[in-house]
């Protein structure tokens, strides 16, 4: 993975976390408990283009479906 797609990456990991966390009233600590049972930023790292033209809801939703089939 090039630098620039390394760090493109690592910022989606970085809004999507941030806009769940937002949109479900949660901590850091309880974003990271999620994260620690359904692995939301390995995900997220897995299939970065999914993300790259999303809006934070459109984020929301894809992380709340993947929650939801895990």
């Amino acid at each position: 993975m090039s630098g620039k797609r390394l760090d493109n990456t690592i910022y989606l990991m970085y809004l999507v976390t941030e806009n769940y966390k937002k949109a479900h009233s949660l901590t850091s600590e309880q974003f990271l408990d999620l994260d620690n049972k359904y692995h939301i930023i390995r995900f997220v790292g897995e299939c970065p283009d999914i993300f790259d033209s999303m809006s934070g809801a459109e984020m929301v939703e894809e992380i709340n479906q993947y929650v939801a089939a895990s």
